[in-house]
């Protein structure tokens, strides 16, 4: 049953692996079909899993196919099949690439954006009704992680029904769930969990998107699993004062201990959030998707998977299909113009952004899209247009910002694009493209240092391409220590210019002009011994460098090694120095010589 498989392995020379996500006791393995020319997320239990009680395996099989059967909706995280591979079940699901719900939490886009909360939140109301509706008695695990989040910016629940599995496997006294999130009645028998406490758990999980941390700060503070479960059962979470009062009403509610108190279902939440969105925007609130649209966002989301593999004409059949479904889904017009500007195509990538506009204009992302085109075609001006509509429409969307950062650095504006750069990084502080091109503006401006933080940071984050950024730091910073070390040293600063030589060499240690003046720096405050090894270096690094062989020459003089001064002199000369020639007639002087 062991499974031993790596990133660019082909399960049964079909399903081929492009990335390995482990948590917890489970796995996932991100895959491309190439029987079905599609991604998708095949998850199992890891192996030791299986091996200690064989029977998970059916109930693992039992619960996918209860997935299965919720059929297709936009707030559902879609489970195609059951595969029985090497022993092993594994569930294939659609492979949503936009990451989940955690990566939100307490950041500016949910903690300044209260409309896109109550926009998630319905979102989650609706996936949890369908299901509800298709026989699933209670998800159990509902929490941040449990909540994926496409790049249209749609939640679709995930992970029914598994952490039953393992809750069943435990026994007697097993839980399901996730402590922070739990409701009290489920830390004593799982099976009594059913719809009221699933409202419990997504009450847990609509107050940290509001606060930036679960009710009772398990996650923040590490408090230990039974004082989580006493506060669960016992204590109040801390108001929700500064916010909007319905909406605290509503997250209290949800949080009361006695599960007959609670609201009665999804769907009486989902009309009280819908109200408060509707009085916030004077907007009408979200609505799921059906008929030829919906499928047409299942299309879309296939192929922004596919995109996120790097197999962008794959993806284009993807978004094409999803076009001729729905002709008026802005989505599949936008996201086939991202792929068509990935492949140069940008003149086409900025009519699919003009059709997706045309149907919809007040989606912020087409249009930061669209100024990412313009910047390739050079028409910045235009970008720049494109990118303050888009800030305009949602100040706290990330790729704006950054897409603004990237097309003032067009227009010749490095010190305002890493302004831009910055704001992007508040709202999406793990974005390794951004550190890359804000350390690429710095650089730009002249701030070698903080431009090598940046790429730095950017390489922590993945990003093959920081490498060459933080590679030609080191040289360019190393030229900023020599220009202050020479400015010290014209000035008699001599240790000030030394310690800038000493970082200039710590950086490049190939900096031969930095070794010359290091040696005139010694030999100035009289260690003419130490300067002559500097000059060795500095000759080692470049013969010809003729200031370190006048200047050696010079401080072998002054040690009164005049014939191997007179050799460095005559080099000197050789190398066009004129000042050397009075220096040779002062050695020969000095040595008798005519």
């Amino acid at each position: 049953m062991a499974t031993n498989w790596q990133i660019g392995d082909r399960i049964q020379n079909r399903w081929e692996i492009y990335r390995i996500l482990k948590g917890g006791m489970g796995i996932v393995y991100v895959v491309y079909d190439h029987r079905f020319r599609e991604a998708f997320a095949a998850k199992t239990f890891q192996d030791e899993v299986f091996a200690g009680n064989p029977q998970i395996a059916d109930r693992f099989t039992q619960e996918a196919i209860a997935w299965i059967n919720l059929d297709i909706h936009q707030n559902i995280t879609q489970a195609r099949f059951v595969e029985n591979i090497e022993g092993k079940p594994f569930l294939f699901l659609e492979y949503v690439s936009g990451g989940d719900l955690s990566g939100w939490i307490g950041t500016p886009r949910l903690t300044e954006d209260l409309p896109q909360v109550l926009r998630f939140a319905i979102h989650f109301c609706d996936g949890m009704t369908h299901a509800l509706s298709k026989g699933i008695k209670a998800h159990r695990d509902i929490k941040p992680q449990n909540s994926l989040i496409t790049e249209d910016g749609t939640l679709k629940v995930t992970d029914f029904g598994l952490a039953r599995v393992m809750a069943i496997e435990e026994g007697e006294g097993g839980r399901a769930g996730t402590p922070e999130y739990m409701p009290p009645e489920q830390w004593d028998n799982f099976e009594q969990a059913d719809e009221r406490s699933d409202i419990y758990s997504f009450g847990a999980m609509l107050y940290e998107m509001l606060s930036g941390q679960p009710p009772f700060e398990g996650r923040r503070s590490k408090i230990s699993t039974r004082e989580l479960e006493r506060r669960h059962k016992q204590t109040s979470p801390p108001p929700l004062t500064s916010h909007e009062l319905q909406l605290a009403n509503l997250v209290h509610t949800c949080l009361l201990k006695d599960p007959t108190c609670r609201f009665t279902d999804f769907a009486v939440v989902r009309r009280q959030l819908a109200e408060i969105y509707e009085r916030l925007t004077a907007e009408p609130a979200p609505e799921p998707l059906a008929g030829p649209e919906l499928h047409a966002a299942h299309w879309d989301i296939k192929g922004v998977s596919l995109v996120n593999l790097g197999l962008k004409n794959q993806a284009l059949v993807c978004y094409n299909r999803a076009i001729e479904m729905s002709r008026n889904y802005p989505y599949a017009w936008s996201n086939k113009g991202v792929v068509l500007n990935e492949l140069g195509r940008n003149e086409e990538a900025v009519a699919c952004y003009d059709q997706a506009i045309e149907i919809s204009p007040h989606d912020e992302r087409t249009w930061s899209n669209k100024a990412n085109a313009l910047h390739a075609l050079g028409q910045d001006d235009d970008a720049l247009g494109c990118c303050e509509r888009a800030i305009a429409l949602n100040p706290r969307y990330h790729g704006a910002w950054a897409n603004k950062g990237n097309t003032l650095r067009g227009l010749g504006h490095a010190e305002e694009a890493v302004t831009c750069y910055e704001r992007a990084l508040e709202l999406l502080p793990d974005c390794a493209e951004v550190w890359h091109n804000k350390g690429a503006a710095l650089g730009e401006a002249g701030q070698v240092g903080d431009a090598l933080v940046c790429f730095e940071q950017a390489e922590r984050l993945g990003l093959p391409q920081a490498a060459q950024g933080i590679a030609m730091c080191p040289e360019r910073l190393a030229a900023e220590w020599f220009t202050k070390g020479v400015a010290s040293q014209v000035s008699g600063r001599w240790e000030e210019a030394f310690a800038c030589y000493e970082r200039a060499l710590q950086l490049n240690p190939r900096f031969g002009r930095a070794w010359t003046n290091r040696g005139a720096v010694l030999s100035a405050v009289g260690l003419d011994e130490d300067a002559i090894p500097c000059y060795d270096q500095a000759l080692e690094i470049n013969a010809h460098d003729e200031r370190a062989w006048y200047s050696k020459g010079a401080t072998l003089a002054n040690t009164g090694r005049f014939h191997q001064a007179l050799e460095c002199f005559e080099k000197a000369e050789q190398l066009g120095v004129v000042q050397a020639a009075e220096a040779i007639a002062m050695c020969r002087q000095k040595l008798g010589q005519r």
